[in-house]
């Protein structure tokens, strides 16, 4: 692709969630639910991989999580309680969040492509105003597909509305990279603003 090529696409822009646009903390998350839950933090560990596939695909909710936690804890908790604890383990990327706000102001429409769950994407967007600034969501547990499964990149360009030749995808996770560009979807990974800032610049979006 010629250099004058890149400068007068009109891009749309894919954005992976989870340690790009905001950090998380994995370890933190099991503790704080171990801790509501009255459960140890191996047997929080043991349930989260058990749970995880199906509730990021959308096939059980947080209050199915909920109920069953609940049970095996013996311990009342509220359910507002249960998603601050299972939520509250994020912190913005301020950096490529600013490249948003240049990237909007250009006209560039920006998408999220994001393997979550409805608790996690919930307290998103309640705590991080950013999230505004995106034109759609693509996320895992709406769409009932998981990255790096094929159907949910059909399912972004299709929400997206454009192309592969039209859009840009930036994920921290290679596997999920690959696969985008096997859909000859132009893809690279995110390692830090610096690079990103290059790759946008390069392709004239910023």
């Amino acid at each position: 692709m010629s250099w004058i090529h890149f400068y007068h696409m009109k891009y749309t822009v894919f954005f992976d969630l989870g340690n790009v646009l905001l950090f998380f903390d994995h370890h933190k998350m099991k503790q704080q639910v171990a801790t509501c839950c009255n459960l140890s933090l191996e047997e929080i560990s043991f349930l989260f991989q058990k749970y995880l596939d199906d509730y990021e695909r959308g096939f059980i909710t947080t209050q199915t999580l909920y109920s069953d936690l609940l049970e095996l804890g013996g311990k009342p908790i509220s359910f507002t309680d249960f998603t601050h604890a299972l939520s509250n383990i994020f912190q913005p990327n301020l950096p490529v969040i600013a490249f948003l706000e240049k990237m909007k102001a250009r006209g560039v429409k920006l998408f999220l492509l994001s393997n979550t769950c409805d608790a996690h994407f919930s307290f998103a967007q309640k705590h991080f105003a950013f999230l505004q600034l995106f034109d759609g969501f693509v996320l895992s547990y709406e769409v009932g597909a998981r990255k790096p499964e094929k159907e949910i990149y059909q399912k972004a360009l299709e929400i997206g509305n454009c192309s592969y030749k039209e859009c840009f995808y930036i994920d921290d996770v290679p596997d999920f990279v690959q696969a985008a560009r096997s859909l000859n979807i132009d893809s690279e990974i995110y390692l830090k603003p610096e690079i990103l800032h290059h790759h946008l610049i390069q392709r004239g979006i910023l």
